[in-house]
């Protein structure tokens, strides 16, 4: 991939409703160009849709982590899929982890979907941990932008971040 390509894909990630006309302008080539080059990233798979971000007050929002038996991981994944308050689910790196964000408009539906999960997969599951959402500080495919001047330089908040290296 090219460089106005990947310029083209951040256009288009901080705002789907950029016409090509003004991506063009930006990057000095035609709107036909831009048209041909969006059409092409579309076909491949690259840009896989354009949707509108809808805020949700009020809310709920939690990462599960399950780490599964082998031979019962698909079954816990067909489950989760089905589930109306699975938002994302992945297979991560490890002896089958998997990871689903799981939003509801309250606490208590995601109490129940733990619930039903440790009901239905009794002893499948080896271990399970949820962690709810207090505060989004940054997500760039939901329109929120990190404040660096609310927690830049503050010793208190920064207490026990150590580097990742």
């Amino acid at each position: 991939m090219d460089d106005t390509n990947k310029e083209i894909l951040r256009m288009l990630r901080d705002n789907g409703r950029m016409s090509f006309a003004e991506i063009g302008k930006k990057l000095d080539i035609s709107r036909v160009a831009v048209k041909k080059r969006v059409a092409k990233l579309e076909a491949e798979g690259v840009i896989r849709g354009y949707k509108a971000v809808i805020h949700r007050e009020g809310m709920v929002k939690m990462f599960l982590t399950l780490t599964t038996t082998e031979e019962d991981q698909e079954e816990v994944i067909y489950f989760l899929n089905r589930s109306g308050y699975v938002r994302e689910l992945y297979l991560m790196t490890g002896a089958s982890k998997i990871m689903a964000v799981v939003e509801a408009l309250e606490l208590s539906e995601l109490k129940y979907l733990v619930k039903m999960l440790n009901k239905t997969f009794d002893g499948k599951i080896k271990t399970g941990r949820g962690n709810v959402v207090a505060e989004v500080l940054r997500n760039d495919f939901g329109g929120v932008r990190y404040d660096e001047t609310r927690y830049r330089g503050s010793a208190e908040n920064n207490k026990g971040n150590e580097p990742l290296s």
